[in-house]
C-alpha cells in the first residue's frame, strides 16, 4: 500500500475518533444539565400510573419538560420478580441516551458449614446504556452485578464498571422512544400496548444461569 493511502486512511481514522469522543463528551454535559434540572425539580411534570389486566403488571409512564420542550421520559413497571425502568434523554427533539436497568429477584441456597442449607435472597441488576447521535449508535455498554442477603456489603452501580458490547438492540431503543412518544397528551387506555425491556434475555433463564441449574 503506498505511503499517501496510508497516512490518508490514518488522518480518517484519527479524525473519526475525535469527533466521537467530542460527541460522547457532549452527550454527557447534556445528561448532567437534565439531571441537574430534573433533580432539582426545575421541569414540568406529566405522569401517568397504569395497569395492564393481561399480564398483572403495573408501571408509570412520566415527560419532563422544559417549557414546552421534551426532555426525559422515564418508563417503569414491574412484572413478576422483575422490575423494569426506562430511562430517555432528549435534546433538540433528538434521543441522545437511553439507560435502561432491570432488578430481578429470585431465592437461592448457600450450603453453610455445618452442611445445612440457608435461604438466600438475591437482587440481580442489569443495566444497559446506549449513545446516539442524530440516530445513529456511538456507544452501547451493558453491566450487571448481584446483591445477596448473605452478604451484608451491598453493591451499587457506581463501583461496577461498564463493559462496551455490540448495538444490535440500539434500534429497539429508538422504536420504544418513538412509540413512547404518542402517550404524551393521551391517557394510556391500552397499557398493554407499550414497548417493554430491551434486553434479549429472559429474566427466567437468567436465574437459573446464576443459581446454577
Amino acid at each position: 500500500m503506498k505511503p499517501t493511502i496510508v497516512l490518508l486512511l490514518l488522518c480518517t481514522c484519527l479524525g473519526f475518533g475525535q469527533s466521537k469522543k467530542g460527541a460522547l463528551s457532549d452527550i454527557k454535559n447534556k445528561y448532567l444539565l437534565i439531571r441537574e434540572l430534573v433533580d432539582s425539580n426545575a421541569l414540568r411534570v406529566h405522569h401517568t400510573d397504569y395497569s395492564c389486566e393481561e399480564t398483572s403488571e403495573t408501571g408509570a409512564l412520566t415527560f419532563y419538560y422544559n417549557g414546552t420542550e421534551l426532555k426525559h421520559i422515564i418508563h417503569t413497571y414491574t412484572k413478576g420478580h422483575v422490575k423494569y425502568r426506562d430511562e430517555f434523554y432528549i435534546w433538540d427533539d433528538e434521543l441522545f441516551f437511553q439507560y435502561a436497568t432491570h432488578d430481578i429477584w429470585y431465592k437461592d441456597y448457600k450450603r453453610k458449614k455445618n452442611g445445612k442449607l440457608q435461604l438466600v435472597n438475591v437482587t440481580l441488576t442489569l443495566e444497559e446504556r446506549f449513545y446516539f447521535k442524530n440516530r445513529q449508535i456511538l456507544k452501547c455498554q451493558f453491566k450487571d452485578f448481584e446483591n445477596r442477603s448473605d452478604n451484608p456489603k451491598r453493591k451499587t452501580t457506581a463501583y461496577v464498571r461498564n463493559k462496551n458490547v455490540g448495538c444490535e438492540e440500539a434500534n429497539k431503543a429508538l422504536e420504544k422512544y418513538s412509540i413512547l412518544l404518542k402517550y404524551q397528551d393521551i391517557n394510556i387506555e391500552n397499557a398493554c400496548d407499550l414497548p417493554r425491556s430491551i434486553t434479549n434475555k429472559e429474566p427466567q433463564d437468567i436465574i437459573y444461569n446464576k443459581a446454577g441449574f
